[in-house]
């Protein structure tokens, strides 16, 4: 029997009773911060849907940074094969937003990195999500090429 104070969560499509389950995205490896500036807006007075994006990519580059990969000096590492984001509020200025990363789970020589844009006064305020899949490949063939075994590891050990 449940008590008064025991909640029971309802989890559809990746919603805990209509909230994101963050849970659910896998385990966070990033955060990256951004202050919006001026110009990032458009016309309609918001944030520009390009800079969703590249802040999403900023966040991938710093993880990959943190983890010493390296374009310059390495015959192999990821590059983006797809990303879909959606935007649920606008980001109106100013705004300091946090970018969040999630590790999902790894396959053969890919693996999802799940994102948040949220304020970082209301982390419960959630301008957008988006899902980038990254792709491990040969550099100079540029054919894809099985996930190395420490980010498999990593992949493994953040999905546990």
């Amino acid at each position: 029997m449940l008590s008064s104070f025991t909640k029971v969560a309802t989890k559809v499509d990746g919603k805990v009773d209509g909230k994101v389950d963050r849970e659910a995205r896998g385990k966070l490896v990033h955060v990256e911060k951004f202050r919006m500036r001026w110009a990032d807006m458009d016309a309609l007075g918001h944030m520009n849907n390009t800079v969703y994006l590249r802040c999403l990519e900023q966040a991938r580059i710093s993880w990959f940074d943190s983890m010493q990969v390296d374009y310059r000096t390495h015959a192999e590492g990821p590059v983006l094969g797809s990303i879909a984001c959606r935007y649920r509020i606008p980001i109106v200025y100013p705004a300091n937003l946090c970018i969040t990363l999630y590790l999902g789970a790894a396959r053969k020589s890919s693996f999802p990195l799940i994102s948040e844009i949220y304020e970082e006064s209301d982390p419960a305020r959630i301008y957008a999500t988006a899902e980038a899949m990254m792709v491990w490949i040969n550099l100079k063939e540029g054919k894809s090429r099985p996930l190395p075994g420490w980010l498999r590891t990593l992949a493994e050990l953040e999905n546990s």
